[in-house]
C-alpha cells in the first residue's frame, strides 16, 4: 500500500458522518442551555442587588441592572449587625476547620497503627454516633452542663471530629510508604514529630479536602446559632440571612441602616432600600464568597476524595 493510500485511509477513519456531527452540536447546545439554567439564578440575584431599590420594585430586571448602584451593599455592609455577624462567621470558619483537621487527622493516624492496643474497640466506639445520635433536647442539656450556651466554642467544639472523614484520612495515610516513618523512628523522631513533619506535609490533597469540607459546613451552618445562641454579638451571617429571607424580619436592619449610613450619601445616590433588594444583597454577601474560594480548592478536593476513598 502506498503512502498516499495510507493517508487516504486515515482521513476516512477520522472523518465523521453528518449524524455524528449533528449529535455533537446538539450535545454542546444542550449542555450550554443546562449551564445557563443553573447559573442564571445566581446572575439574577447579583443584578437585582446592584439595581436601585425603588426601580427594582417595578420589576422587569432580567439580564442586567436597569439603574446600577452600589449603595445597596453600602447599606448592608455598614450595618453593625451584619459586620459583627461576618466577623464571627470568619473566625468560626478559620478556627473550626483547623481544630477539625487536628482532631480528625490525629485520630486517623493513631487508628492507622495496627499494633495499637484495642484498635478495633476504638473504631467501634467512634462508629456508634454515626448510627445512634443524641436528640436535640439531650444535646441542649449537655451543652448547658458544659457551659457552651452563648459561647463561641459551641461553634467549633461539637463538630471537631468526623468518623467519615477519619476513615478517608486514615486510608490516605495508609498509602504513604512505611519506610519514611521507620527511618524517622531510627533517627530518633517521635510519633508527634513524624505526624506534623512528615505525614501532614505529604498529605496535601486530603488536608485541603478536609479543610474545605469543614469550612463550607461552618460557613453555611445557621442551626447552631438558632438553637444555642441568643446573644446578638455571637450571631453568624447565615442566621441573619435566615431572619431576613425566612422570617422576613427586616425592620430591625432597616432601622439600624437609617442610623449608620451617611444621610448626605443617601441624598446623592437617591436610592431607597427595599425589602427585596435587602434580601438579594444579603444573599450575595453571604453566599458568593464560597463561589470564589471553591475553584482554588477544586483540584485538591477531587484528588483527595478519590485517593482517600479507594484503598490500594
Amino acid at each position: 500500500m502506498t503512502t498516499a493510500a495510507i493517508r487516504r485511509n486515515r482521513r476516512n477513519i477520522i472523518r465523521r458522518s453528518w449524524k455524528e456531527q449533528l449529535f455533537d452540536a446538539g450535545n454542546i447546545i444542550f449542555m450550554l442551555l443546562m449551564s445557563a439554567a443553573m447559573l442564571y439564578p445566581f446572575w439574577y440575584v447579583l443584578i437585582f442587588s446592584l439595581n436601585e431599590g425603588r426601580d427594582a420594585a417595578m420589576g422587569g430586571i432580567w439580564l442586567w441592572p436597569r439603574k446600577f448602584t452600589t449603595s445597596n451593599y453600602m447599606y448592608v455592609l455598614q450595618n453593625p449587625m451584619v459586620n459583627t455577624a461576618y466577623l464571627v462567621t470568619i473566625l468560626r470558619t478559620l478556627i473550626g476547620p483547623c481544630i477539625h483537621l487536628i482532631v480528625t487527622a490525629t485520630a486517623a493516624y493513631s487508628l492507622g497503627k495496627r499494633d495499637l492496643p484495642g484498635r478495633k474497640w476504638f473504631i467501634y466506639f467512634y462508629m456508634i454516633p454515626m448510627f445512634i445520635g443524641g436528640t436535640l433536647i439531650s444535646n441542649y442539656f449537655l451543652f448547658v452542663k458544659l457551659g457552651l450556651l452563648n459561647n463561641f466554642l459551641v461553634y467549633v467544639l461539637p463538630g471537631s471530629f468526623s468518623f467519615f472523614m477519619m476513615v478517608i484520612i486514615r486510608t490516605f495515610f495508609e498509602q504513604l510508604p512505611e519506610s519514611l516513618e521507620e527511618s524517622a523512628l531510627i533517627d530518633g523522631a517521635g510519633y508527634t514529630r513524624i505526624f506534623f513533619k512528615i505525614v501532614l506535609p505529604l498529605s496535601g490533597p486530603i488536608v485541603a479536602t478536609t479543610l474545605f469540607f469543614s469550612a463550607v459546613g461552618h460557613w453555611l451552618d445557621f442551626f447552631t446559632c438558632l438553637i444555642y445562641i441568643t446573644k446578638k454579638d455571637l450571631r453568624v451571617v447565615q442566621y441573619i440571612l435566615y431572619q431576613i429571607v425566612i422570617n422576613n424580619e427586616t425592620a430591625e436592619m432597616l432601622s439600624q441602616l437609617s442610623t449608620t449610613v451617611d444621610k448626605e450619601l443617601i441624598g446623592k445616590q437617591q436610592s431607597i432600600i427595599t425589602t427585596q433588594v435587602l434580601k438579594m444583597t444579603t444573599l450575595v454577601v453571604v453566599t458568593f464568597p464560597l463561589l470564589f474560594v471553591y475553584p482554588f480548592f477544586q483540584k485538591y478536593f477531587v484528588k483527595g476524595m478519590l485517593v482517600g476513598a479507594i484503598k490500594a
